[in-house]
């Protein structure tokens, strides 16, 4: 864009084409000085961005109602006098356009080619709320914003620690989010952290609305599996931390990227570390859910398709086909689109109709069908059973891929039975092996097994033994 002019007005111009003449770009001119030795400054800013306030009350008042040097040059003279902490000098288009749309002031003068920007930006955000996606009942409930700065302020309050590093990256070529890598300083993974710089520095993009390309970025290849995790909680990316990985947040983005994110990472949840009963079984019962919501459609499937011979008539009447219009396949396919729907809607309707919506499904699904003998009850049953499994894994990331596992191996008890499900089962682990999380086996510490890593997996140890114990990952990071 070119270096910054000697002629004021001339850089108004040109300021003002980068800007496409928009409307709420402010221009103001004055005389600098009360003295007779005056000269010209125009404060250059975007309506509705900055703090009107502080610009006023530090910045034009004292300028105007200061007498100049004569052996100061007029840009010292301004940073001298301006009541701000967070003053810097610019002499490129670029700079001040960059400034302008973060909220900044710039400040130009007569016959000079170098600029003043003055940081005293008034976004609009929402107040600090509970965090709604990863409710707890004991513990923290303090929540992400989509404003920067604010999680980082969070952060440190979690963390209060002079190695806690941010590391600020400007991503995007019509519009600039702001990026930041947050890790701890001496505890961090160094294989891990220079993967997540050096994925972030490749990322070229026009612009970021969301931190989903982000975390796309880090990633890597796409898998069945989230490779990342993503959490709303503080709370969460502070342990994280804690543990050697490492966060990155996204400007406008409620949500922070934890990486390397491993299997047995779906299965925690912030509370397992409030509370002293469920440390041995918790985590148990969520694994067995995950089964459960995976694999029962299929084992029922099965049973119904290949093995009704070995039950007696009265429980084959019970459990299965009673001259329902649909085969059990279809029932299930017709069960689970129909509670997607259900889930789907739920989220988007008014609060208002949830209850009327939640009371018309279970009046379509759990009487009508049966009694028009669509669907069998044990079918219903049993999706009933699926649905409420998948609840109880809380990492919204794993869901996805339990709902895709779920239907192929209905589609493979379908045509295999029982034999189909242990080689598709083979594959699945298989292919779990091979995925890598930053570097980081997603298996691990099970694959590769690593007998030190096993105090906080599917039991929670001793929480003096975790919170004094160094967390350290598979050297796989090349």
């Amino acid at each position: 864009m070119g270096n910054i002019e000697k002629n004021l007005d001339d850089n108004i111009r040109h300021i003002k084409e980068l800007f496409n003449n928009t409307s709420d770009l402010v221009v103001k001119k004055f005389k600098l000085g009360i003295d007779e030795k005056k000269e010209y400054t125009a404060m250059i800013y975007i309506d509705g961005i900055i703090d009107s306030d502080i610009i006023q009350d530090f910045v034009v008042k004292p300028l105007l109602n200061t007498k100049t040097s004569e052996e100061k040059q007029i840009i010292n003279y301004v940073t001298e006098v301006i009541e701000s902490t967070n003053i810097n000098m610019c002499t490129k288009y670029n700079e001040i356009t960059d400034a302008l749309v973060n909220g900044k002031t710039t400040i130009l003068f007569e016959n000079h080619d170098t600029g003043i920007i003055i940081d005293a930006p008034m976004w609009q955000e929402r107040s600090i709320e509970e965090a709604q996606g990863e409710r707890v009942i004991q513990g923290p409930i303090i929540g992400l914003t989509e404003k920067l700065k604010t999680n980082i302020n969070i952060l440190r309050s979690f963390i209060k620690s002079p190695n806690l590093c941010v590391e600020n990256k400007e991503v995007g070529e019509i519009s600039k989010t702001q990026i930041s890598v947050v890790y701890l300083h001496g505890v961090v993974d160094k294989g891990i952290l220079e993967k997540v710089q050096t994925r972030i520095r490749n990322l070229s993009v026009k612009y970021i609305l969301e931190g989903r390309i982000v975390d796309d970025v880090i990633e890597g290849k796409k898998n069945l599996f989230n490779l990342n995790k993503s959490t709303e909680r503080p709370d969460v990316l502070a342990s994280a931390l804690y543990e050697g990985r490492v966060g990155v947040i996204v400007d406008g983005t409620p949500l922070a990227i934890i990486t390397p994110n491993l299997f047995i990472d779906s299965f925690q949840t912030p509370d397992d570390y409030y509370f002293k009963a469920g440390r041995f079984t918790t985590r148990l019962i969520r694994l067995f859910c995950f089964f459960l919501s995976v694999y029962l459609p299929s084992i029922y499937l099965t049973l119904e398709k290949f093995h009704q011979d070995e039950f007696s008539k009265k429980v084959v009447k019970s459990l299965f086909s009673d001259g329902e219009i649909l085969p059990a396949f279809w029932e299930m396919t017709f069960l689970l689109f129909l509670l997607k729907i259900l889930t789907d809607a739920s989220f988007r309707i008014p609060k208002s109709a949830i209850i009327l919506v939640s009371l018309v499904a279970t009046i379509v699904i759990g009487e009508t069908a049966v009694t028009a003998k669509l669907i069998h009850p044990a079918s219903l049953i049993t999706i009933g059973i699926t649905f409420l499994s998948s609840f109880l894994i809380v990492f919204r990331g794993m869901g996805n891929a339990m709902a895709t596992l779920r239907f192929l191996f209905l589609i493979i008890s379908l045509h295999w039975g029982f034999a189909g499900l242990i080689v598709g089962t083979t594959i699945l682990i298989l292919y779990m092996v091979n995925l890598k999380s930053a570097g980081v086996p997603y298996l691990s510490p099970f694959i590769p097994f690593r007998y030190q890593e096993l105090k906080d997996t599917f039991y929670r140890g001793d929480l003096k033994s975790l919170t004094n114990s160094k967390h350290t990952y598979p050297d796989n990071n090349s």
